[in-house]
């Protein structure tokens, strides 16, 4: 739990405006996925535009936070 922790805190201080906006971005997304409150007509395609735009922000956001945990990892 530690090592999250700590790799949580390296993200914090090494992110910038553009994984801040992807966050935010991937958050709204996942917002939308969970409470598609379209019509039953409209649904597939709101969540299917949805999930597209979740996977795209939140891949390269965990590739970071990955990488920077791996790094803290190999440096002990």
């Amino acid at each position: 739990m530690m090592k999250l922790w700590k790799g949580t805190m390296a993200y914090t201080e090494r992110t910038n405006l553009l994984d801040l906006t992807l966050l935010q971005v991937c958050s709204m997304a996942l917002g939308v996925l969970v409470g598609v409150l379209t019509t039953r007509k409209k649904k597939p395609q709101t969540a299917l535009i949805a999930g597209g735009v979740f996977a795209a922000t939140c891949v390269p956001i965990m590739n970071k936070f990955l990488d920077i945990t791996e790094e803290l990892a190999e440096s002990k």
